[in-house]
């Protein structure tokens, strides 16, 4: 792996970041140059046309001025990722007929990693084999630091958030699910604790968190667990 594979990443769980050769790209100019970036990332290795652009990300705009916005968002995005030295650009906007793509082959992309570890674990229940499964939720839920994108409310993004938010739930249950089956009560506590940092209203991570609490005789947690699990469903 080249160093520039190993010092360039795009982060979009947790926050938006991306760095480039060791730099932090940091000079966004005004407009949507940067989530037109985020957009092209999460379609990463598929050409976007111009039009899907334009509809997507100023919905509001006539047709004809929201192709300028386009072309400027598509070049301030370039400015800004080519600033640390095109010559080794580790993600580009190409230009292919009718649209873009975003080559970004030596970049790290913590979402693209998340949904390849999510996808071998899936592979690996299918298999049978719920050891390897569970290695590779754990390191899935590693890259899982938070929501995706959390600052950007478009409803592109809500869209994907939302499809992130319950693969890791999913990763979550099936961690603790593990982790019960093997009486390993301390493990499953982990896990619905960090359910509840993805999802503040779980039922089943209440639930699990009162029972594990019980099966270790710690009673007075247990029934904190539930009375909080009855005081927060209570507003929803």
């Amino acid at each position: 792996m080249s160093d520039i594979a190993v010092t360039s990443s795009a982060e979009l769980l947790g926050g938006f970041r991306i760095t480039i050769d060791g730099h932090t790209v940091t000079n966004w100019r005004a407009g949507k140059s940067q989530a037109l970036v985020q957009y092209l990332l999460l379609h990463r290795g598929r050409p976007v046309s111009r039009d899907t652009l334009r509809s997507t990300l100023w919905p509001h705009l006539p047709p004809s001025a929201g192709a300028t916005s386009v072309k400027a968002a598509v070049h301030g995005a370039r400015r800004a990722l080519c600033a640390t030295g095109e010559r080794h650009a580790a993600v580009r906007i190409a230009s292919v007929d009718g649209g873009y793509l975003l080559e970004a082959d030596q970049l790290r992309i913590d979402v693209a990693t998340f949904e390849r570890r999510i996808a071998a674990a899936t592979a690996a229940v299918a298999a049978g084999d719920r050891v390897l499964a569970a290695g590779h939720l754990r390191r899935a839920m590693e890259v899982y630091r938070g929501d995706l994108l959390p600052t950007q409310d478009a409803e592109w993004a809500v869209a994907e958030r939302e499809w992130c938010r319950v693969r890791a739930l999913h990763a979550l249950r099936l961690l603790s699910d593990l982790a019960l089956e093997s009486g390993d009560w301390w493990a499953a506590i982990r896990w619905n604790r960090r359910a509840l940092e993805v999802d503040p209203y779980d039922p089943a991570a209440f639930t699990v968190l009162a029972d594990c609490h019980r099966q270790l005789g710690i009673t007075a947690a247990a029934l904190r667990w539930d009375e909080l699990a009855q005081s927060r469903l209570a507003q929803v």
